[in-house]
């Protein structure tokens, strides 16, 4: 079932979200991620669950191509289907879908989920740190964080930051949503990985943020 195009699935997906769309909390969906795209109105607890009943229904057929038709579709929760549906399939990334993806950026709720399936990837490998060091050094702040948030698995998995290109400019970074991103790369790798504190001392700037500073003594 489902066609290699993804369409058949993509629209299953779209459908279920149409029946979850709750507009009277779309205002503060909206007030609190900023999202570019129209907004449904859609809690993350049955988004998910949308994504999941529509995959099985279709046995997973073309989660890759569904998740690219959800990802360039017309509302936030289709971009946020996208990487749920590629997170539950099992399939990752390729260096050509985030290249395709990236510039859609726009929240920190896409962000973060689509920074999850790019730590997958680079641990399968099917990424690897020198295909996303255009995020790194981007004009874009969104496309920054979701290099830093993509290498929170990878990291607390055993990976060196100090192998990592450009992590001590990204952690000296005082953009807000860079700048939280690194504390959550940081609070949460050490708190797995103890070892992971004295490589990211080694990176912090000489005036680092304490917010930094304090998760590595």
């Amino acid at each position: 079932m489902g066609g290699g195009d993804g369409q058949q699935l993509a629209g299953m997906v779209r459908q279920r979200l149409r029946e979850l769309a709750q507009p009277e909390i779309v205002d503060g969906i909206v007030e609190s991620r900023s999202p570019g795209k129209q907004v449904l109105g859609i809690r993350i607890p049955p988004l998910r669950q949308a994504v999941r009943q529509s995959s099985k229904a279709e046995g997973g057929s073309g989660a890759v191509a569904a998740a690219d038709v959800l990802w360039h579709g017309q509302s936030h929760e289709e971009e946020l289907a996208a990487c749920m549906l590629l997170r539950l399939s099992g399939q990752r990334l390729t260096s050509e879908v985030v290249a395709s993806w990236a510039p859609l950026l726009d929240n920190w709720l896409c962000v973060d989920e689509l920074g999850g399936c790019v730590g997958e990837a680079l641990l399968d490998p099917t990424l690897t740190l020198g295909e996303l060091g255009w995020l790194a050094v981007s004009s874009s702040q969104w496309q920054r964080r979701l290099y830093v948030v993509g290498l929170i698995k990878p990291v607390r998995d055993g990976l060196d930051p100090r192998q990592v290109p450009h992590v001590a400019e990204l952690l000296a970074d005082r953009t807000a949503m860079v700048r939280k991103a690194c504390v959550w790369l940081l609070s949460d790798t050490v708190k797995r990985r103890p070892s992971a504190g004295p490589q990211f001392r080694q990176l912090l700037p000489e005036r680092a943020p304490a917010a930094l500073t304090r998760l590595v003594r």
